[in-house]
């Protein structure tokens, strides 16, 4: 199995969100804070799956020619297996807008892959890290950033109040610090 990382470009614009897959929920991370340090233990939950909406085709565009953003989508065989975007935040790391590997893709390293290559991109622009949200319901995902490298660094209860109000998720704010 080989993987290809290609950047964006107007003519790979079509396969964008072909890996973007549901996922099964059947665990939920509990947080603690001891000792000036956010940790978590996961507990079981009953079974759900959930998938991501995409963003319009003008968010997608939006990350062709631009300084402060990038997208990478990897491919293995000629078939998407998945993609990272990233942009400039605010506090100048690089946040991660988008990740996800589709299901049959999962667990080859693919993740991986396409986070060495938002990290070389992160690291060429000269910024501080990597940031990115999850929720505490994609263990998953918080396992694999935690195995990368990333820390826990923050959390917030009422990030998806809005938005929908039963939503009973907290967002959880992981951080990969590069150091000097």
């Amino acid at each position: 199995m080989g993987i290809i990382i290609k950047e964006l470009t107007a003519a790979l614009l079509q396969d964008i969100n072909k890996a973007n897959d549901e996922f099964i929920i059947d665990s939920k991370a509990i947080l603690h804070y001891i000792n000036g340090k956010l940790s978590y233990t996961v507990v079981p939950v009953p079974e759900r799956l959930k998938k991501y909406e995409p963003e319009t085709p003008a968010f997608y565009a939006s990350y062709l020619d631009s300084p402060d953003k990038a997208c990478f989508i990897a491919y293995v065989d000629g078939e998407v297996a998945g993609q990272i975007l990233l942009r400039r935040n605010w506090n100048r790391f690089a946040w991660v807008d988008d990740f996800g590997v589709g299901v049959k893709f999962r667990r080859q390293g693919i993740g991986k892959a396409l986070m060495s290559r938002a990290e070389e991109w992160a690291r060429i622009e000269q910024y501080p890290g990597i940031m990115l949200e999850t929720q505490d319901t994609n263990v998953k995902a918080c396992r694999f950033y935690e195995k990368y490298g990333f820390i826990l660094g923050g959390f917030d209860t009422y990030s998806y109040h809005a938005a929908d109000r039963n939503r009973e998720e907290i967002a959880l704010y992981w951080y990969l610090v590069f150091g000097n």
